[in-house]
């Protein structure tokens, strides 16, 4: 009775899992095109339980990126140049949570990007192309300043304009203090004059999201490196009751006021971000500035590779492949073959559910994956009803017989599956795009296959069993 009711409790809390994480896709392949539409614009909860399809599957964003080449410093070399934005925009995209991403070099100086389920270019450009500038300047309150400032509201000049082009400005310039910039805030609550950068984000080693601040809102968390720390740690003792502006991408994210030396280069960057903003800048911090800045010359939103036709053809003769084996399954092995294909069906189910419930990316290398957990699970049950028609030829009675089975068998598919495993863990560790989807939907499934072949399937029997519904079989 303890072995029946810990399994079933598994296996209940399984099922009620599946249908709780699986309820949001059944209603969306119900609704019409301009149910789903609508849910998009309105950006409804349901998007972020559906399980999402790869650009093989449900199109995205294509874009072809080019590495300019006139702002490289004079010593760095194109092919480098490209390899180190490629790298860094696939941790981007990676730390993004884009799932499924197709990055690659092309040619000489070109980059190509594939990115499944993103229809906007505008975001992926905002994601990929971001300069990521951090800098830490002393706020400079000088009188020469503040004659600067005065001035440049008179003209109703911009701080861009100025800094383009200073000596457009002569009666501005002259009286600008040495080494200082100017640069506007962005609260648009005015302009700063700031002295020259006494830190920037190439010390950082760490940006991640956190909700504090006054009301609780989204900051970024930075950490400096060790020699980061001590630079932070002596600005800040030299600069008490001074402002120190946070400027990200020439636009002062805000300007704090220094109360005290601040000895574990930690500090937090606040700008009124919404939970996305925060988002995407800790990241974009997170992966480092890009090497030069990057030109989109193509982009496009791209439907589905294989076309919806295909598509169809393709899951339909996966149906048909499955509809036979459960029907081999149950004719060949009868009762049995019926138990096994009840595993088979959870264990395809719990997979959909776990996919859904961790937003995993479902492409065509991923169907692949379903399929070889599939034939794996299939193997499994095959071994274990082989062996029990083994001990029933022996003259074993059933429940002896399904015993023995299920406890000779155990080892060979726990290794079997073991194995298997660590090749999909080390796909998924140094693969990329279409092959982590593929080892992710074969981890999981294998996992879940363990489960359903060896609990599941002996729960079943064990039932029978107990309510002496099965004295004697044949298999």
């Amino acid at each position: 009775m303890g072995k029946i009711n810990w399994k079933f409790w598994i296996t209940a809390a399984m099922l009620v899992f599946s249908v709780w994480a699986l309820w949001p896709t059944i209603q969306w392949s119900m609704m019409s095109d301009e149910a789903r539409a609508q849910a998009e614009r309105d950006r409804s909860p349901m998007l972020g339980r559906v399980i999402k399809l790869g650009l093989d599957l449900k199109g995205g964003t294509h874009l072809l990126l080019e590495v300019d080449a006139s702002k490289l410093d004079e010593n760095a070399k194109m092919r480098d140049a490209v390899e180190r934005a490629t790298e860094i925009i696939r941790n981007r995209i990676d730390q993004f949570g884009v799932a499924e991403p197709m990055i690659a070099k092309q040619g000489d100086r070109w980059i190509v990007i594939q990115l499944p389920g993103i229809k906007d270019p505008r975001a992926a450009k905002e994601l990929i192309g971001k300069t990521a500038l951090l800098e830490f300047r002393i706020v400079n309150k000088s009188k020469e300043a503040n004659q600067v400032l005065d001035l440049l509201r008179e003209k109703g000049i911009t701080p861009e304009e100025f800094r383009a082009n200073p000596s457009a400005f002569p009666e501005i310039e002259a009286i600008m203090p040495e080494g200082a910039s100017v640069f506007a805030s962005k609260e648009d609550t005015g302009y700063y004059v700031l002295d020259k950068a006494v830190l920037t984000g190439a010390s950082l080693t760490n940006a991640k999201v956190e909700f504090g601040g006054q009301f609780g809102q989204p900051i970024v968390s930075i950490e400096f490196s060790k020699e980061g720390g001590r630079i932070f740690a002596d600005i800040t003792e030299r600069n008490i009751e001074r402002n120190l502006a946070i400027v990200l991408d020439d636009i002062v994210q805000s300007a704090p006021v220094i109360r005290s030396r601040i000895p574990d280069g930690k500090a937090i960057i606040e700008g009124n971000f919404n939970p996305e903003d925060a988002r995407l800048l800790a990241t974009v911090l997170r992966a480092g500035a890009l090497p030069a800045p990057v030109n989109v010359i193509e982009e496009r939103t791209v439907g589905p590779s294989l076309g919806d036709d295909s598509i169809r053809k393709g899951f339909g003769s996966a149906l048909i492949g499955v509809i036979l084996v459960f029907l081999f399954m149950s004719v060949y092995y009868r009762l049995s073959g019926l138990i096994a294909n009840f595993a088979l069906l959870l264990n395809f189910i719990a997979l959909m559910a776990f996919m859904a419930y961790f937003q995993f990316t479902l492409t065509l290398p991923g169907v692949a994956g379903i399929a070889l957990m599939l034939a794996m699970a299939v193997d499994a049950n095959v071994l274990i009803l082989e062996r029990i028609r083994e001990e029933l030829m022996a003259g074993k009675t059933a429940r002896v017989a399904v015993d023995a089975g299920y406890q000779k068998v155990f080892w060979t598919i726990f290794d079997a599956n073991v194995t298997t495993l660590i090749a999909a863990v080390f796909l998924f560790q140094f693969g990329t795009g279409p092959i982590k989807g593929f080892a992710v939907t074969l981890s999981i499934g294998l996992c879940i296959s363990m489960f359903t072949a060896i609990a599941v399937t002996k729960l079943i029997y064990e039932f029978l069993f107990k309510e002496n519904l099965l004295l004697k079989f044949k298999i």
